[in-house]
């Protein structure tokens, strides 16, 4: 886990691709505090190099692509495309899982973040087709794939990966990210650069980078609780290459090429519910889960797991504890007492029946207004929600332990249907199907008609009649009017409805650059902020993946239980309270006592621009408000996070 950084001059420009390269890597050693690395090229040659911030006994390694001198003390000279790297050691400790790294040949360069998981079967195979390696790290693998299949090696890849491959045979930067999210790249290309990096932050501050607020994300963001789900996010021109996508740039002619190289393929047949076929997805689902969690303790560091009590990260402990040697796992979580939002009754559930180490914090607003500038720079965007804090503090939690490396549960509920308004999805795709008496009678199974039966059919009632009912419907809450209305006139547009016809429907656009890839996101740069690798089992397990989609849903939420097919296969691994609980909240915080307590910074932290883009006396109205209306301060926080992403970026 790392981060990565570059830059390539297409012509000739009075910029230092040295001082570019040193500046980016700079800006993200919180992803890589282990070592640092640079490569600059000229037309014809190639230097190496390392800084005050790389491993001593990497200057005294013999391998080719280990440097010599710092990149300090080294004058410019005529490069035009320079590689960073910043290493967070998990896999081959030893100098020679050192980057920027090359082939023998020192034809093709690679700088990459992430770990490819099975990466040991593929050496294997590579290796009985005749190709010699000298290190354990899986970047060798990957730039030996690379050259025994070309572009199409990524189609080989179990795991989560953003790389840059410059080949200098072919005068050309292949980069890669993987299919849903997990690793994240971003690339500015304009007259005549190139560049790139793990984070916005790092491109952003370049004095050359053309790049303004982007207003549509914005409102996006206020209106439609949207990040990210554009190419082009917050920072004009600076662009995020979407799950996977590959891209390609000629370094002769600039042009730049990206190709999808994976769609996920969902079952849409619609079916009664069969016990002999269920008996079976549970032993299938069983099997692969058990291995995504075996192919992720892959390390030479130890690794620990997030627990929240829950059945993801449960389960995820449970196998961990039925898989790891003797040494306990050390399990962490956020905790609030005397809350009644708190869930370590559940986790300490989890902890009793694993042998196990367990790690709390107990995150407070005292502590979200201390550290929200850190916060939302860490993020790159602002937030819109304060569970992302909790999620920062369990981080940093981890590593004041001493663990590198933890497995956590993000993707679990978009894979196995674990949100309430999946069962709407669900029985509108029966309505379709069988009918809504049918529908009616699978409401019944949760009981007395719960709150997402009601909405359902109180949905349901509106699209079938007229007047008043239908009237009632547009009088709903409406989110743009907290913003300033000049700002609301000129960014509002026509989105495109974009109904789902099947629960797998639903959890496919979940999963693929929407709920899930925000989430990763955070995962990521909450974990890389205080140098920790997170591992997610359901969001990058190819098989586990592409075998639940293949299923139909009346498996996945069966007899009104929500992720009833994963309560199945994973039962022998969780206690029997975790199995059956239906009451899990999500990840939650005391946001409204944290927000309601702090009015006063919020006023001193808002910054008099914010008002450009939400309207003042609505916005000053609802801080008054405070503790009052759930969705009022929802607005405040994104609010104040827009505020102080503003004035942290500069912007």
């Amino acid at each position: 886990m790392c981060g990565i950084a570059g830059i390539a001059l297409l012509e000739r420009k009075n910029i230092s691709v040295k001082d570019a390269v040193f500046s980016m890597s700079r800006s993200i050693k919180h992803r890589g505090p282990d070592d640092e690395g640079f490569t600059l090229f000229s037309e014809n040659s190639f230097s190496v190099f390392g800084s005050a911030h790389t491993q001593e006994e990497v200057f005294h390694s013999n391998i080719h692509y280990c440097p010599k001198e710092k990149i300090e003390s080294t004058a410019e000279s005529n490069h035009h495309i320079a590689f960073a790297h910043r290493r967070l050691s998990i896999l081959d400790l030893s100098p020679s899982g050192h980057q920027p790294m090359c082939n023998t040949q020192e034809t093709v360069w690679i700088t990459y973040n992430g770990e490819i998981y099975n990466y040991i079967e593929i050496k294997e195979e590579l290796q009985n087709a005749g190709v010699i390696f000298k290190t354990q790290s899986d970047t060798e693998v990957v730039i030996a794939a690379y050259e025994k299949w070309g572009t199409a090696c990524v189609n080989k890849f179990n795991g989560m990966w953003s790389f840059v491959i410059y080949d200098k045979k072919k005068n050309c930067l292949f980069a890669s990210r993987d299919r849903f999210g997990v690793k994240p790249f971003y690339y500015y290309f304009k007259n005549g650069v190139f560049c790139f990096a793990s984070e916005q932050k790092a491109i952003k501050q370049l004095p050359f980078v053309e790049t303004s607020i982007n207003k549509k994300a914005v409102y996006d963001f206020f209106v439609h609780n949207e990040e990210e789900y554009e190419e082009e996010g917050f920072f004009k021109n600076i662009i995020e290459l979407f799950p996977s996508t590959n891209l390609l740039l000629d370094l002769k002619t600039g042009e730049l090429k990206k190709e999808k190289y994976y769609s996920l393929k969902i079952n849409n047949t619609f079916e009664d519910f069969s016990e002999t076929k269920y008996k079976q997805y549970i032993e299938q689902t069983h099997e692969l889960f058990i291995d995504s969690i075996r192919l992720r303790l892959r390390s030479d560091v130890p690794v620990g797991c997030c627990l929240s009590g829950g059945i993801d990260s449960s389960a995820i402990a449970g196998a961990m504890d039925q898989l790891q040697s003797k040494d306990p796992i050390h399990l962490f979580s956020a905790v609030f007492p005397n809350e009644n939002i708190d869930e370590s009754i559940w986790a300490e559930k989890v902890v009793k029946s694993t042998h196990s180490k367990w790690h709390k914090t107990t995150p407070t607003g005292t502590e979200l207004f201390k550290d929200l500038k850190d916060l939302v720079y860490c993020q790159d965007i602002p937030l819109w929600s304060t569970s992302t804090f909790a999620q920062f503090k369990v981080m940093e939690l981890v590593k004041q332990s001493g663990v590198k490396v933890v497995l956590d549960g993000q993707g679990g509920d978009e894979l196995f249907a674990g949100y309430m308004p999946y069962f709407a999805s669900y029985w509108n795709e029966m309505k379709a199907n069988r009918g809504m008496s049918a529908t009616l009678s699978e409401l019944k199974k949760k009981g007395k008609l719960s709150g997402a039966a009601l909405h359902w059919i109180k949905e349901n009632a509106k699209q079938n009649s007229t007047g008043v009912l239908s009237g009632l419907k547009k009088l709903k809450s409406n989110p743009e009017a907290c913003l300033n209305k000049n700002f609301a006139k000129e960014n509002t547009y026509n989105r495109k409805k974009n109904e789902k016809n099947s629960l797998n429907e639903t959890l496919l656009q979940e999963f693929s650059n929407t709920r899930l890839k925000l989430y990763l996101k955070c995962e990521d740069r909450c974990g890389m902020w205080h140098s920790v690798e997170s591992r997610t089992p359901f969001a990058d397990h190819l098989p586990l993946i592409e075998n639940t989609f293949a299923i139909e849903s009346a498996y996945k939420l069966h007899n009104g239980t929500s992720k009833s097919l994963l309560r199945e296969a994973v039962k022998d691994l969780l206690p029997k309270e975790i199995y059956a609980r239906k009451d899990k909240m999500g990840y939650v915080t005391p946001n409204n006592k944290w927000l309601s307590e702090n009015k006063k910074q919020i006023l001193e932290l808002l910054g008099s621009d914010i008002y450009e883009f939400v309207d003042k006396k609505k916005l000053h109205n609802a801080i008054e408000k405070l503790g009052d209306q759930k969705h009022e301060q929802t607005i405040v926080f994104k609010a104040l996070t827009f505020s102080v992403w503003k004035n942290v970026f500069g912007m």
